[in-house]
């Protein structure tokens, strides 16, 4: 049977976004949703976070002050020289505050896929280590300057942290019928943008959720996918 992570990003971004994804877990197919801890929705999130406990949930990691960054495209590499000490920390910060909710975080990814970032991503790693959360997102496609998926791969091991090996970055038709064990699958529902709305639609689709059961395709958290 093959099974599937269905994760919502941008909990949290503002309150139409918490709605489409609340939806899409009662409704549709997500299990899982990746939280902002400090947006304009991340207190209502907390709350509905709490109210459905079957939501898998872990940190979406927010580094944008820390980057040029197009929100069609995503970071802009510019050359400029970072500051990894700041970085760590501004992730420790966000993790802190994370935890300080309550919840238990089973992955962790970031905004624009900041953590994929070679001079991010070990540091991302090891702090997931620290705060015990079992697994990274690692989007092949998305691995930014230098950065090599061997290498990615490679220090994931050593910090004891697992990855979904399929990633499918977003909805189109037939992706749930690519060849793979275990995959994840990165959406946006949500309430406000035609775009996210449009996720939303494919999320709660009846006839989805009977191809899925049709095809053995299990939907699962990344908590489940861990202890199986």
């Amino acid at each position: 049977m093959k099974k599937l992570i269905v994760n919502a990003d941008d909990l949290g971004y503002r309150e139409g976004i918490n709605k489409g994804i609340i939806s899409a877990l009662q409704t549709g197919i997500v299990t899982s949703a990746s939280m902002f801890v400090e947006r304009d929705g991340s207190e209502e999130a907390v709350r509905l976070v709490r109210e459905n406990p079957t939501l898998g949930i872990g940190p979406h990691i927010d580094l944008d002050k820390f980057f040029d960054v197009n929100h069609h495209a995503g970071i802009i590499e510019n050359g400029k020289k970072l500051d990894i000490p700041a970085i760590k920390g501004e992730i420790r910060r966000q993790l802190d505050k994370f935890y300080s909710f309550g919840f238990i975080a089973d992955h962790l990814d970031s905004h624009h896929h900041a953590h994929l970032h070679p001079e991010v991503f070990g540091i991302t790693c090891e702090l997931c280590r620290e705060f015990k959360i079992p697994v990274i997102r690692l989007a092949k496609e998305s691995i930014l300057g230098s950065g090599s998926h061997a290498e990615y791969k490679r220090i994931i091991t050593e910090n004891g942290l697992r990855t979904i090996d399929h990633f499918i970055e977003g909805w189109y038709w037939g992706n749930v019928d690519e060849q793979f064990e275990i995959a994840e699958l990165m959406t946006h529902p949500g309430y406000g943008e035609l775009w996210r709305e449009a996720e939303l639609a494919h999320c709660c689709q009846l006839q989805l959720k009977q191809y899925l059961i049709d095809n053995q395709i299990d939907l699962l958290r990344f908590s489940d996918a861990i202890s199986s």
